[in-house]
């Protein structure tokens, strides 16, 4: 049986106690299931695409202080977080698209990307209250829908399994950064049978650092900074190896400074109070499983920014962005294990997301509102058979959407010379909708023990997001229109790969991909430019479906049990990414045969761990091509190379103290938009752990 190396390890089978190297008691992780691909549990080796998986021993070893960096190994993940800490996000893209929106995250089986951007907030994702991530790579809208058209990102959150267990950490480090966690939790009754409850809590701040390259420095360019917090409670009700009714709320804040300051006394910032509630069941009867969640999260988006126009006088603008996202939504899917190695899932999908928004200006009279909504509705099913000789897998699926855009506005309340052109290009709102058909057919055949083959065919989409429909403003590449008749994009991907052992230790899985893009949007260039009150005049851009794609695609993961405590971990990626065809408008540039930008064509990765008594230590290497910064492919965003490490010792088996190093040899980058990294990044965490069975 092929090794349940890193990437092998998936969804809990039955709740054992763990406890390991560092003192950690934990669920424990067995290799047999993955649940992210499907919605139900299914065994990893057998189901047709290619899967990942990141359980609780490397999370503990890896070198990060964000839960994005998890996935700096996982092969074909494209991770933008160029501030580090500071940031005020992250993106992280797959199998050669580009564009957050384009992959979809859940939390616990909760999408996380909104409706207005698409984007997610990965800082309020911890690293120490996960429990495992999985990923499924290549479009997967026959069961998520929306967002899925480069993957699925499942980070899942631990579950106590003593009486009474936890842990309380306190961290320092570089730019001036501390804090601490703590998380508290217990479970009564025995077995798979009773009441559990946890507690999270985390808090951090720092200094941090000037993001401007010197050369380019002024006075107004000041030390980004970081305040945030997060508070979080769980608590569920067990009542078999497979069922349990689990409901958890979390509350998120933070104010991160955006490295710029004129007048006011911290200058621009950012924020993002969030709260998010959740109710999972989950229930196993006889040959059925049954499974409902429900979700709601509500995001309250404040920006405040100044800046100042040189070549306009120094003339100065203040303003604010005040921007609620509310996204909500209800799944349920049954699976029948019916005779003859068959299993047939039946579901139902309703999602709902909305934004009100308002850009108030405090140095003219302006205040800009919009506001717009789009509700989904989807049934999706999906069928698997087991044949000759339970060694072929053939998995088809099938998901129906239809959405619908409503409410949308834009206005203008008090207009100066600031706004009053928008005037001129008023958006007609109305009701739009349009529907989506996302199939799958994959076939696996195990060829014994130590290799197994498959092939798959999918389809995935994204729609338009809402800023895109229903706000009209500034954007790095021009002053943006909203477009109320946005369709979604699609992507069909056809997919090889495999998965061979050929001695005990040691596991490759390639694979090779192709996929056709279509409608993809992109900002167009109406014909006209107007002056916003900058330095210069600004081209007027609308996002339109104009284009085509073609993604060529290869990827490999190498992973080798070297010794019974030392493993390796290494990968490689190639992508070709580049637009087939464009329609060009109001003689706008033609970009066909352009590279899609902000994709590297080749990413390397490596990682050793190696646990023994006295240390516990991970080694990581990353490595990302030049990317295109712009879609005509005029600028490069140069690569990079990093080395990440981790030192930990515990003593008395239950404290234990660690040191993450980030970028080891200082090497900083840059981003598309010219900010720098910070470079060589120290954290020292003394962390303290306890379990009572």
């Amino acid at each position: 049986m092929l090794l349940p190396m890193p990437e092998l390890h998936a969804a809990v089978t039955r709740d054992t106690t763990r406890t390991d190297s560092v003192g950690k008691t934990r669920i424990s992780q067995l290799p047999e299931l993955f649940i992210t691909a499907t919605r139900s549990k299914r065994k990893m080796e057998e189901v047709p695409a290619r899967l990942s998986a990141i359980p609780a021993s490397q999370i503990d070893l890896t070198p990060t202080n964000n839960a994005d960096g998890l996935l700096e190994l996982v092969p074909g993940a494209n991770i933008d977080r160029v501030n580090g800490i500071f940031s005020k996000n992250a993106s992280i893209t797959m199998h050669g698209l580009n564009g957050t929106p384009r992959t979809l995250v859940l939390l616990d089986g909760v999408p996380l990307n909104k409706a207005d951007g698409g984007g997610i907030n990965w800082n309020r994702m911890i690293p120490d209250f996960l429990d495992r991530v999985e990923v499924a790579k290549g479009p997967v809208s026959s069961v998520y829908g929306s967002n899925a058209m480069g993957g699925v990102i499942n980070l899942i959150t631990s579950r106590p399994v003593g009486k009474f267990q936890g842990l309380v950490k306190t961290f320092a480090g570089s730019c001036g950064t501390f804090g601490g966690l703590f998380s508290l939790g217990g479970k009564t009754g025995s077995g798979t049978y009773g009441m559990y409850y946890q507690l999270n809590g985390f808090y951090r701040q720092g200094n941090g650092y000037i993001m401007v390259p010197e050369s380019t420095r002024d006075s107004n360019d000041i030390k980004l900074s970081l305040r945030e917090y997060l508070i979080t409670g769980k608590a569920g009700y067990q009542y078999g190896a497979r069922s349990y009714t689990e409901v958890e709320y979390s509350y998120y804040s933070d104010k991160r400074g955006d490295g710029f300051r004129v007048f006011e006394p911290d200058g621009g910032y950012n924020e993002y109070p969030t709260s998010a509630v959740r109710v999972t069941s989950n229930n196993q009867f006889g040959n059925f499983t049954l499974l409902m969640s429900t979700f709601y999260q509500d995001e309250f988006y404040h920006r405040l920014s100044e800046s100042v126009a040189v070549k306009k006088g120094s003339k100065y603008s203040l303003f604010t962005t005040d921007s609620r996202r509310i996204d909500y939504g209800f799944w349920s899917n049954l699976t029948w294990y019916g005779k003859h190695s068959m299993s047939y899932t039946i579901g139902i999908d309703l999602k709902s997301g909305s934004v009100n928004g308002a850009d108030t200006y405090y140095t003219s009279t302006d205040i800009l509102t919009n506001k717009g909504k789009m509700d989904f509705f989807a049934l999706f099913g999906e069928y698997e058979w087991h044949t000759l000789n339970q060694n072929l897998v053939i998995l088809a699926g099938l998901r129906f959407d239809m959405a619908q855009f409503h409410d949308g506005s834009f206005v203008i309340s008090q207009p100066t010379s600031l706004t009053d052109f928008m005037d001129k290009y008023p958006t007609v709102f109305s009701n739009q909708s349009w529907q989506a058909l996302s199939p799958k057919i994959g076939l696996k055949y195990l060829f014994g023990k130590s290799l197994n083959v498959y092939i798959s065919v999918t389809r995935g989409f994204r729609p338009p997001m809402l800023d895109d429909m229903c706000k009209n403003g500034n954007v790095t590449k021009g002053f943006k229109l909203a477009n109320p008749q946005l369709k979604p994009e699609t992507l069909d991907n056809f997919e090889a790969g495999c998965d061979w052992e050929p001695f005990s230790g040691l596991v490759f899985r390639p694979s090779v991909y192709y996929s056709i893009g279509r409608n993809f949007q992109y900002f167009v260039n109406t014909g006209d430019s107007i002056n916003t009150g900058g330095d210069k005049d600004k081209p007027i851009i609308r996002r339109e479906n104009v284009s085509r794609a073609g993604i060529l695609g290869a990827e490999i993961a190498v992973q080798w049990k070297i010794f019974k405590k030392v493993s390796f971990s290494g990968s490689y990626a190639f992508n070709d990414s580049r637009v087939t065809a464009f329609t060009v408008l109001h003689g706008g540039t033609d970009l066909t045969g352009r590279y899609i930008m902000e994709v590297p064509r080749s990413q390397f990765s490596a990682g050793i761990f190696w646990t023994n008594r006295i240390l516990q230590t991970s080694l990581t290497f990353n490595h990302r091509d030049f990317q295109w910064s712009d879609d005509e492919n005029t600028l490069q965003n140069p690569g990079y190379n990093i080395f990440d490490m981790k030192l930990g010792h515990t003593f008395f088996k239950k404290l234990n103290l660690s040191c993450i190093i980030q970028d080891v040899l200082n090497t900083r980058y840059y981003d598309s938009k010219g900010n720098l990294s910070p470079g060589r990044f120290f954290m020292l965490n003394l962390t303290y752990r306890f379990a009572k069975s």
